[in-house]
């Protein structure tokens, strides 16, 4: 279990505001009725980076002056939006320049082979950044702004799924589309015009929409790849919009992509495209019509009111006209050159001034506080902290049932909520829904329960595209995008409202209840109210912001299943990728991916947008499932979805009970029930977490982590909001067994739900059968295992009274694993029988992972350590010193976890000597650069698609770690297990930096 920093007070009546946060969402920029805050209590924000320049977006423009800023000799970090750079193009698919192609060397770069895929243009921003030593991050939001002493700006909160860090900086560059940052500062704004609002939108390879559209224009040049020519459209709508609020943005964006669908898109922005009809007063107003970049008076990007906060975009103060002109591919990147060398010489010469803080201001607040992690990116990063004061948050709106997250359980959620009535919000980063199964680009089922609402999908996505040929229906895919619209009709047609492109980053409490969620936007922060708020962000981000438990990779353990990001080429549905280990909550971990993804995929049109995770934060709840719940068939009256599927492991299992009896082969299909009380946090009401984050052990989670399963979930949970909020109660506390009934009649689930009882505790006669039979072939090992606390008594009498040699081994095995001692004469006897390592278990998280993940004789050393007898260690070396550099892996990690259960320094020697074999150490990677070079793909006979996988990579990182640490355990030898787990917890990826860090706090 795990709890980390975070911010959790109770009502504290009076409250602030904030001028910054407050004036990004003024009244003119958010739209509830009654103008209501809730309170953030003062806290203490860390700040991960100091720099002379911050540069806040992701556009090429942002690239531009970013690195001219360093050029120019200034220390620079920018803050991009999206899982990607080149928003302005990129996101909004305008790769088509208008005007004249600058000359600049970026533009160059980006157009030396005429119009760029997504993938180049991605790939050389990242490359320009990292080149001119620019450290930046994506997927961050500004949410508010930092003050000196004398309110100047002097840098930013952003807010990731990391949670909140401060930025100090001498100088800010606003590249953001709607100048969120200086609309934070005390820059003033002309008003937001009511009335229609004209937005474009880009689609590749559909049929032209003829209706509600003001204009069509084909581009007329088309997208080309591999042989493959698609029409481009780009549409313009007119919407009325009633003001500048993130909401009425939110809604504009859905009314647009109602009106230019179809099935046969292969690709579309993932923004719509406007001209902000409101700008900045600046320090000088320019009416002229045409613009010459080198000679534009820079004052008409800052702010009248400061002096060193650049605005770099349309909010710029300009005609609308201009602003138009300069907001076109590439139109910026000259302006964008001067600034940056503009805000390197300001910041030459000033400082940030003192007493930096987050200001604030008296107002009235709704009971309860914000919840936040607050520990930073990784604390080698963090350089003190900003005082944040106490301020107010603006509410956003206020629902029955909100649903952070509109993936795989998150959609479907929505759809099952609003159907049944409940005013429901559904809150998704990326720009459409559905998750792992559609931007995450696995499009295709691996066994799981598909009766129910599950059903209802299939037959709504196929039916969406008709008889299209996007569909391969044959292969058991569907075609993503289809997925994608789908969802969104759905939650549209049953009255659900849908925000793309926003994160939740904190919880709002009071009491212990989960009253709303912190939402970071692209206008900046604030709250929604809900009734019920289901986090369906799949690593259980906003139960854990509230401060409920969880359990994840850290010092105890560091397996974890395979993770991977796929590549994405037109009519690309399935790329099923395993090739890395990603941390979904590592800002920094993530940004690592997806750098590296570029360069495995450079070849390809374009890379995703998602992580491929199975595995990630699971939250603590009121009931916990375990392997031996699933292997013992274990039923619940309270059961909320049913997964079948095979073991699908992806890695190495922990559980005892599998280093006795392997999960069965890839066929062999495993059925689980998940009882509602998982999905519910404990000591927190008003909240219910689904997939992937929900309460269950991490070798349980092959088994109820399938797409069909957690889609029946995700709908359930939904319908359980909803009667929460009609009958206005906490979700804990519905009638189950009513909904039960409601989800039979549905086929959601099976009808023995509705009789199914708790069969846990097994009798005492199950547990003595058990103990008898479990000679012949483990039969009944599970039940043991299920109930070792009157287990083991029993096994002892089993195992002192046996006469039989093989029988009083297999006691002594289990009652090893289990910790107890009373058999290890008998494991040693058995381990010094063998003369040399039996077959062993080769590392392979990748593709088709089933069955054991270690050999017999691992689970005998293994077990024999555990029974922590100092005298059993010469009969582990004996066999460890014949380990070589090829020597399969189960065989390292048995030896590891058996001489650092001991813990004697006795074992230090030959863990020592394995470190030193040829190759097994230096696999860390502490910076972009070695990780870039290191995962170069790996080629093998065995491996069809080298870039998809790697199994080499991550074995050797693994065995380097594991060792190290069982060395440092056990005492260390000329300190080199601490300077490996050193090495390691300044890793760039988040499950070793876990695992090290962790290992390295709980020994010192």
């Amino acid at each position: 279990m795990k709890r980390r920093d975070f911010i959790h007070t109770g009502a504290v009546g009076a409250a602030f505001l904030s001028l910054n946060g407050l004036q990004a969402f003024s009244r003119a920029n958010y739209s509830d009725e009654n103008h209501a805050f809730c309170v953030q209590s003062e806290r203490l924000i860390p700040i991960v980076y100091k720099v002379d320049v911050a540069v806040i977006g992701g556009s090429t423009a942002a690239v531009a002056a970013a690195v001219n800023a360093s050029k120019s000799l200034a220390k620079v970090f920018l803050v991009a939006q999206e899982p990607y750079l080149g928003e302005d193009i990129c996101g909004t698919y305008r790769f088509w320049p208008e005007n004249e192609q600058p000359k600049h060397e970026l533009a160059q770069k980006l157009y030396d082979q005429g119009i760029p895929t997504p993938m180049h243009v991605k790939r050389t921003l990242d490359k320009e950044l990292i080149d001119n030593g620019v450290d930046f991050l994506y997927s961050s939001f500004v949410t508010n702004i930092i003050t000196n002493s004398e309110n100047e700006p002097a840098g930013i909160i952003i807010s990731n799924r990391s949670g909140s860090q401060a930025i100090v900086a001498k100088t800010i560059i606003d590249a953001t589309p709607r100048a969120v940052v200086a609309r934070m500062s005390r820059a003033t704004f002309t008003s937001f015009p009511k009335g229609k609002q004209r937005f474009k939108f880009i689609v590749v390879g559909n049929e032209t929409q003829p209706l509600g559209l003001v204009d069509i224009r084909k581009i007329p040049e088309p997208v080309v790849f591999e042989n493959q020519s698609y029409p481009v459209f780009e549409y313009t709508a007119e919407v009325d919009m009633k003001d500048g609020s993130f909401a009425s943005f939110a809604e504009a964006e859905q009314k647009v992509r109602d009106l230019c669908w179809d099935a046969n898109q292969v690709d579309s922005g993932d923004q719509i495209f406007h001209v902000p009809p409101d700008h900045m007063e600046g320090q000088k107003r320019c009416n002229k019509r045409d613009l010459d970049p080198y000679e534009l008076d820079l004052k008409v990007f800052l702010p009248e009111k400061e002096k060193n906060l650049f605005v770099i975009g349309g909010c710029a103060d300009i005609t609308r006209e201009s602003a138009e002109q300069l907001l076109q591919p590439l139109g910026l990147l000259i302006i964008a050159d001067r600034i940056g060398e503009a805000s390197a010489l300001l910041a030459s010469r000033s400082d940030t001034g003192s007493n930096l803080r987050v200001t604030g201001e008296l107002n009235d607040s709704v009971p309860g506080d914000v919840g936040e992690l607050l520990s930073g990116l990784r604390p080698s990063f963090n350089k003190g902290t900003v005082l944040a004061e106490n301020h107010s948050l603006p509410v956003l709106g206020s629902y029955d049932v909100l649903v952070v997250g509109g993936g795989t359980a998150g959609a479907p959620a929505t759809i099952g909520a609003a159907r049944h009535g409940a005013k429901t919000l559904v809150l998704e980063y990326m720009h459409g829904l559905g998750g792992i199964g559609t931007y995450g680009l696995v499009g295709r089922y691996w066994h799981g329960y598909r009766k129910g609402y599950t059903h209802e999908v299939d037959m709504g996505v196929k039916a969406l595209g008709g008889e299209n040929p996007r569909k391969r229906a044959l292969l058991g895919e569907w075609v993503f995008d289809w997925k994608i619209e789908y969802y969104r009709r759905e939650i549209r047609k049953a009255g659900g409202t849908i925000w793309f492109g926003v994160i939740g980053c904190g919880a709002y409490i009071d009491k212990g209840k989960v009253k709303g969620v912190v939402v970071a936007t692209p206008f900046g922060k604030g709250v929604v109210l809900g009734n019920t708020i289901i986090d369906s962000t799949g690593s259980a981000d906003i139960a854990i912001a509230a401060g409920a438990g969880f359990v994840y990779t850290d010092d105890s353990s560091v397996a974890v299943q395979g993770s991977g990001l796929p590549y994405k080429n037109f009519n690309d549905f399935y790329n099923n990728t395993d090739w890395t280990y990603i941390d979904d909550s590592d800002m920094l971990d993530v940004w690592r991916a997806f750098i590296v993804a570029k360069d495995k995929f450079k070849g390809q049109y374009d890379v995703g947008k998602l992580p491929q995770t199975r595995e990630r934060r699971r939250v603590i709840g009121d009931f916990t499932i375990s392997v031996l719940d699933i292997y013992n068939k274990r039923t619940y009256p309270d059961t909320i979805s049913i997964h079948i599927t095979s073991f699908d492991t992806h890695g190495f299992t922990e559980d005892p009970f599998f280093a006795l009896k392997p999960p069965a082969l890839g066929g062999v299909k495993v059925t689980a029930y998940v009882p509602f009380r998982a999905l519910l946090p404990k000591g927190l009401e008003g909240i219910i977490v689904t997939g992937l984050g929900a309460s269950a052990h991490r070798d349980a989670m092959p088994v109820i982590r399938m797409q069909p399963c957690l889609q029946n979930q995700g709908y359930a949970v939904g319908w359980a909001a909803s009667i929460a909020a009609k009958n206005n109660q906490e979700i804990r506390y519905i009638n189950l067994k009513s909904l039960q009934k409601e989800l039979v009649k549905f086929e959601n689930l099976p009808e023995t739900v509705l009789t199914d009882v708790d069969n846990y505790p097994p009798s005492i006669e199950m547990v003595k059968n058990a103990s008898i039979t479990v000679v012949n072939k483990l039969e009944g090992l599970e039940i043991l295992l299920w109930d070792r606390q009157r287990a083991i008594p029993i096994m002892i009498e089993e195992f002192e009274s046996s006469q039989n040699p093989q029988h009083k081994l297999i006691y002594a095995q289990i009652l090893g694993l289990c910790n107890n001692d009373t058999g290890w004469k008998e494991l040693q006897k058995a381990v010094d029988a063998y003369e040399e390592w039996d077959e062993g278990w080769v590392f392979k998280a990748a593709y088709g992972q089933f069955g054991a993940s270690m050999s017999y004789l691992d689970s005998l050393i293994i077990a024999l350590g555990k029974s922590r007898k100092i005298e059993v260690i010469q009969s582990i070396s004996r066999l460890a010193i014949q380990l070589g550099p090829e020597s399969p892996f189960s065989h390292f990690r048995a030896t590891a976890i058996a001489l650092e259960t001991i813990g004697s320094t006795r074992g230090t020697k030959v863990l020592y000597r394995l470190l030193q074999l040829p190759g097994m150490t230096g696999h860390s990677m502490p910076d972009i650069q070695t990780a870039k070079e290191i995962n170069e793909p790996v080629f093998s006979k065995k491996i069809i698609q080298p870039n998809l996988l790697d199994n080499i990579i991550r074995r050797n990182s693994l065995r380097e770690l594991i060792l190290a640490r069982a060395l440092y355990r056990c005492g260390d030898f000329n300190g080199l297990g601490e300077r490996i787990l050193i090495e390691y917890s300044n890793d760039l990826r988040g499950h070793f930096y876990r695992h090290a860090s962790g290992v390295l706090e709980k020994y010192s």
